[in-house]
């Protein structure tokens, strides 16, 4: 039996699969006849069920027809499998998730953890207030029913390497349906299957990386689609192309539900009217504000000391900035000639707050952190792992796949018509240099094909950029433009917060597995950061120029100094939106794990941990 199919057909997964399904049905209202009878004797119908799974001998049973009316008129064919195979379907969806789910792109929000209807929402208005003024709205006529199941296979069994559960899945895709005529036999996905879902995003996904490819964001929430566009022309064309690409896969758009409408006119998404201005774009979606808070500073000459009970930052000329409560602040992040009087450090070193310390241009320089987790035979393990090639090779590809992974999810997030060939170059490049990853077995071939995937990644961001803002790739100690500027501010903060997270695991951030040990350097932080740096400080970059938070104007020049620093307003404006980002909470990221971005830093940290004990696999997180 292989290792996914095992997973699936241990009783714990075949119990909490069958307690979701019960709660489902008990959330409708009533128990069918089929539940009540099979949680009668759950525990007993579920061991035998684990059996039968073990030892090859499941068979699906047929899927029942049902036929229920549509509000807009007409009926709708439903193909319900009886409970056991729900269960069992439940406990499959439960392992492929965590396989599909990267592979999906930014466009699809139905059926995935962490993501729904006001993500979708959201997504549609940030686009509207970046200036697509035109949407096109469809369908995929009939999706579930006209899903091409052998294109299906194909696909799954390029992701999934179990033959045992593949056979399983088979199983269930070619089951018939009971007492149905033959007008309704069942070609493609059974629209009450909990499998079902998670396959329709699998098959979709060409649809949806063929229109980002012709530089048309879009939004799918299952099979139903708004595609965003500058112009009407243009949402014409971006209608052909989704056509096609329809098309490509056997499927067809729904005729009665395509149109072309613009926002100024108004029209409606998912159940929300969008117009010109509503719903507005809202900064604090899925953001949980802490107890506890960061606080920056970056007056030049200012200083931070403690009061009665208070952290209070003075002015050069001892003006008070800031008094709050000293059981507020969990961490201070202290820019240029910042001082720290004694009695600041002592409180800081003893609560365990962090003082990340950083130059002026925003260059990481050090961290002020309580050290009581290291323990010496965790540091022998770190060394050792760090110096076993093979198995510092091992997450060094695992951690520049899932960095350049989550480079590709921005630069398709950021799809649009004009340096749409830029993009879909790069993106290309990038996939390809992935696919050399497994073929990398150095840390020199490994980091080869991150500084390559790098400068393709950077010069299609730069291509992204208005034009006062447009750069040509990554520049950095000085950086040379207000972009550039921007990312080592967010990179210093970041890589502050990854030092902390590891010294919280007990790990020691100098001891890098793909960053060599340099001095002065946190070489393990940087391999924990990597896939962050898109995932939250590119991230909010991109917004803070989307949304003009971010201007030329931010940016100066002193003379006698290269490169470029950040005025006190661009400062504020990548600071607010790094904390923004940080605070904002998501499910799906880690299977079984729920939090904030920050939480997911430090939980990545604790599993880099695991990694060092015990050679856990270590894996990137889901970035939709």
């Amino acid at each position: 039996m292989g290792t996914l199919l095992a997973t699936v057909a241990t009783e714990t997964a075949l119990t909490e699969a069958w307690q979701d399904l019960l709660a489902n049905d008990e959330a409708d209202g009533q128990l069918t006849v089929g539940t009540r009878r099979f949680a009668a004797d759950a525990p007993a119908e579920i061991a035998r069920m684990a059996v039968e799974l073990a030892e090859g001998t499941y068979r699906p049973r047929p899927l029942a027809w049902v036929v229920i009316p549509k509000s807009s008129g007409g009926s709708r064919d439903l193909h319900i499998p009886p409970v056991r195979d729900r269960i069992v379907e439940k406990a499959i969806a439960t392992v492929l998730t965590p396989i599909i789910d990267p592979l999906l792109g930014p466009a699809s929000f139905a059926y995935r953890p962490g993501l729904g209807v006001a993500d979708a929402v959201q997504r549609v208005a940030r686009l509207r207030d970046e200036g697509l003024a035109w949407a096109v709205r469809t369908d995929i006529d009939d999706c579930f029913p006209t899903i091409d199941t052998a294109r299906l296979r194909r696909l799954l069994q390029v992701m999934v390497s179990d033959t045992d559960l593949l056979a399983i899945i088979d199983a269930l895709l070619t089951r018939p349906v009971r007492d149905a005529p033959a007008r309704h036999r069942l070609r493609g996905l059974a629209q009450g299957s909990p499998l079902s879902p998670i396959l329709v995003n699998l098959a979709l996904e060409q649809v949806d990386d063929t229109v980002r490819a012709a530089g048309f964001p879009l939004v799918r929430y299952s099979d139903d689609l708004a595609i965003l566009a500058s112009g009407r022309d243009e949402a014409w064309e971006a209608l052909r192309v989704a056509a096609d690409a329809a098309k490509e896969i056997a499927m067809s758009l729904g005729e009665d539900k395509t149109a072309i409408m613009s926002f100024e006119e108004g029209f409606c998404f998912l159940g929300e009217d969008f117009g010109p201005r509503y719903p507005p774009v809202v900064d604090t979606h899925r953001i949980v504000g802490p107890a506890a808070k960061t606080v920056y500073v970056g007056m030049p000459g200012a200083g931070v000391r403690t009061e009665a009970g208070r952290i209070v930052v003075e002015s050069p000329d001892d003006a008070e900035l800031l008094s709050v409560p000293s059981g507020h602040v969990e961490r201070l992040v202290l820019f240029g000639p910042v001082g720290l009087s004694a009695g600041a450090r002592s409180w800081a070193l003893t609560n365990q707050v962090e003082v990340i310390l950083a130059s002026r241009r925003g260059g990481y320089l050090g961290q002020l952190s309580g050290d009581g987790t290291r323990r010496v035979h965790r540091l022998r393990a770190q060394l050792a792992a760090a110096d076993d090639p093979i198995r510092a090779a091992v997450l060094g590809r695992a951690i520049v796949a899932a960095k350049v992974g989550k480079q590709i999810v921005l630069l398709q997030r950021q799809t649009r018509r004009g340096p749409h060939e830029t993009l879909t170059h790069a993106i290309a490049a990038m996939r390809t240099l992935v696919g050399m990853l497994p073929d990398a077995t150095t840390r020199d071939e490994i980091m080869g094909v991150e500084g390559a995937a790098a400068r393709e990644y950077f010069t299609a961001l730069g291509a992204l950029m208005p034009e006062p803002l447009r750069f040509d790739g990554r520049s950095r100690r000085p950086p040379l433009d207000v972009v550039n500027a921007a990312l080592s501010l967010g990179y210093t903060i970041l890589c502050g917060e990854a030092v902390a997270a590891l010294a919280a695991a007990g790990l020691d951030p100098a001891i890098g597995v793909l960053h060599a040990l340099a001095d002065r350097r946190p070489s393990l932080a940087l391999d924990l950061m990597e896939e962050f740096r898109p995932l939250v400080v590119d991230q909010v970059v991109v917004e803070a120029v989307n949304s003009g938070r971010l201007k030329p104007e931010h940016g100066r020049v002193d003379e006698g100094r290269a490169g470029v620093l950040l005025t006190k307003a661009g400062r504020r404006a990548i600071v607010d939106g790094y904390e923004r980002r940080m605070l904002r909470t998501t499910r799906g990221a880690l299977a079984g794990f729920a939090g904030s971005w920050r939480r997911h830093l430090y939980r990545q940290a604790q599993v880099m941990a695991a990694w060092v004990d015990t050679d856990t696999p270590w894996t990137g997180l889901s970035w939709r």
